[in-house]
């Protein structure tokens, strides 16, 4: 799942505003948690009568971009049985005219605001797409203003969650924390939570499309949004003009294997951020950062620090911690603010590291992402790991990656060790008939990891994996200022040119 980014809380700098615009991402934050075996639907669900035109107006909080929204079923097999309003927002080509058609954005997650991103993620994109390219994005359902999913769950529960067993053979530690939230959504919003899922998304986005009165789109993703393009391309490949896949999820290995490619991957980037840090004559960590990290850690497993307090009532624990780190390293702008809280914690007051590690999984108002987060993750996947199984995981990448290896599996998959198999499955996807994609990957990616990018360009007929040297979580939230990148990128979206396969940036 990709990352929270959002500048929540106290007020922060501008340019933390604009870095901190990724899931997560949610995805996860980085992983969207998918695995494959067949095709996502095995029959097309009954025809639904095309939605009206938006109905544009000024957004209430940012004069520049309009609002509307679109019908869609709450359930495509069933279409009668109700409507959800889909969210949509929508900033015009600064050029005045979109000349290059329209550009459809989906910020990860799974569960992100794409409306609520999108005035912090649209400086981002190159001028030249800005200029020809009306940019739209959309609440998914179940997320922001589009029906969204709230059962309950308590959010420093989630990030205070053990990652790590103490032993082999026991069960995951966050397990009573996971297995309630199906039980809570079930009982919440029994109609809603089987039909949150990444199916019936890309079936709404195409509801968008027409509402929109388009015959093709191009499509934006990150994150998580790489497994939005790609179902979508699959179920609609005629409706596809351009696709850029940013920080793409590996969607073709199952969870377990998803949590073990991304274990190595947050290893490195948080060993990177330390070494850089003790690299510096000033650096808050000592001269030997690393092992600052494993002092405070082991502290804290054997001691968990007091509860913040102001309502907070759940003690900060390695959880927090990881949860946190991996925060850190995925939108390296709050590097800063995790130095000093790891120094605090180190003191005792772990408040700034359950306030960064909260980061993760709230959205940009503030409201919560983590049922909705789950929903998406485990509905689109079958074969979810047991307790133990996921325990085992965990233990066995910590012992590998001892840093912040271990949490991989709760980030992967913990919510989905009692949640039931998803009925439409997002699995083998061959979207046969798109036209040339671009496939972005991050060689120093904490959430998914380069060779997610590799894997996903090759299951396209024909796609270029472009490849980013840099740290943080994908190309546009962490680099968008790379002109090698921003030119790559800006010929493919305006005039249909790929680079070539293999193509570094540096």
């Amino acid at each position: 799942m990709a990352p929270a980014r959002r500048p929540a809380g106290p007020a922060r700098a501008p340019v933390l505003a604009v870095l901190v615009v990724v899931g997560l991402a949610t995805a996860a934050c980085g992983s969207s948690g998918t695995s494959a075996t067949a095709p996502p639907t095995t029959a097309a669900p009954p025809l639904v009568a095309p939605p009206p035109p938006v109905t544009w107006s000024t957004c209430p909080t940012h004069a520049d971009v309009q609002c509307g929204s679109v019908p869609v079923p709450l359930d495509y097999a069933h279409p009668s049985t109700g409507t959800l309003q889909i969210a949509v927002s929508r900033i015009a080509a600064t050029g005045g005219s979109d000349s290059g058609g329209t550009l459809v954005v989906n910020p990860g997650g799974p569960g992100e605001s794409g409306n609520q991103i999108l005035p912090i993620e649209y400086p981002l994109f190159p001028a030249a797409v800005r200029a020809t390219m009306d940019v739209v994005s959309f609440d998914p359902r179940g997320t922001g203003s589009s029906s969204p999913l709230r059962c309950g769950t308590s959010l420093a529960g989630v990030t205070s969650a053990v990652p790590v067993p103490q032993r082999a053979g026991q069960p995951l530690p966050g397990t009573p924390v996971f297995g309630r939230i199906p039980v809570a959504c079930t009982l919440a919003a029994p109609a809603l939570t089987p039909q949150v899922d990444t199916v019936d998304t890309a079936r709404d986005m195409d509801r968008v499309r027409q509402a929109l009165g388009l015959g093709a789109i191009s499509f934006y993703g990150l994150s998580y949004g790489t497994v939005l393009g790609t179902v979508y391309a699959s179920l609609f490949p005629h409706r596809v003009r351009a696709m850029v896949l940013d920080g793409a999820v590996d969607l073709y290995a199952p969870l377990a294997a998803q949590a073990t490619e991304q274990a190595p991957a947050a290893e490195r980037a948080l060993a990177h951020l330390l070494a850089g840090c003790g690299s510096q004559g000033t650096c808050p960590l000592g001269t030997d950062p690393a092992r600052y990290y494993a002092r405070l850690e082991a502290s804290m497993a054997a001691h968990p620090l007091p509860a913040p307090g102001n309502g907070d009532t759940a003690p900060v624990t390695v959880g927090d911690l990881a949860t946190a780190s991996l925060f850190a390293v995925s939108v390296p702008g709050f590097t800063p603010l995790y130095e000093s809280a790891l120094v605090s914690a180190s003191h005792g007051d772990g408040s700034a590291l359950r306030s960064l590690a909260l980061e993760f999984v709230v959205d940009v108002d503030g409201a919560p992402l983590v049922d909705a987060q789950w929903a998406i993750a485990c509905n689109d996947t079958t074969g979810h790991p047991g307790a133990v199984s996921a325990g085992n995981l965990a233990r066995t990448l910590a012992d590998r990656y001892p840093l912040v290896g271990g949490f991989a599996v709760n980030y992967n998959l913990g919510g989905c060790i009692a949640w039931p198999d998803g009925r439409r499955p997002v699995t083998a996807l061959h979207p046969a008939g798109a036209p040339p994609v671009l496939v972005i990957g991050n060689t120093g990616d904490p959430n998914t990891p380069l060779v997610g990018a590799k894997h996903l360009a090759a299951a396209y007929p024909h796609a270029s994996q472009l490849t980013w040297v840099g740290w943080g979580h994908t190309w546009l939230l962490s680099g968008a200022t790379d002109a090698c990148m921003q030119a790559d990128v800006s010929r493919y979206l305006t005039a249909g040119d790929l680079p070539a396969p293999g193509t570094v940036c540096r």
